[in-house]
């Protein structure tokens, strides 16, 4: 088998893999799985800047950016209060930074953001069980 046959039938497993575990996911799972992706496609993100691959510095860049728009537009911030609305602000301002840090191939803001995501991770994580292996419509 050649290796790009290898290579596409790996990429379609990680495919089939990534799309089980959201289906099968708790929200909190969801969130976790976000944050993680955004904490990765960032590290990524710094890593070919520090390359100058910036055609790649923009592929994963992009997806981090996504990531964390999907993030900020989870926050219920009718039912959320004032914990909503910090969270809100703080995906905003993670938006931006991460803009700005890619037009300016700037690391140090790029690992402002990782730090920041990872404090929220690392806070996300510390949820008590009932909540993590709550389903949407028991949050509800």
């Amino acid at each position: 088998m050649s290796y790009a046959a290898q290579n596409k039938m790996a990429q379609q497993y990680a495919k089939n893999f990534v799309e089980t575990a959201v289906s099968e996911a708790t929200p909190h799972k969801l969130v976790d799985m976000l944050y993680s992706g955004a904490i990765k496609n960032l590290k990524l993100a710094k890593l070919f800047i520090e390359q100058k691959q910036f055609a790649k510095k923009a592929e994963f860049s992009n997806k981090a950016l996504a990531i964390i728009s999907s993030l900020k537009d989870g926050v219920d911030l009718e039912r959320g209060g004032d914990v909503a609305e910090n969270l809100f602000s703080l995906y905003d301002y993670c938006h931006r930074t991460v803009f700005e840090a890619t037009a300016k191939n700037d690391i140090a803001k790029i690992d402002e953001v990782i730090e920041h995501i990872s404090g929220l991770q690392g806070a996300w994580q510390q949820m008590p069980e009932e909540i993590k292996r709550a389903s949407k419509d028991q949050l509800q």
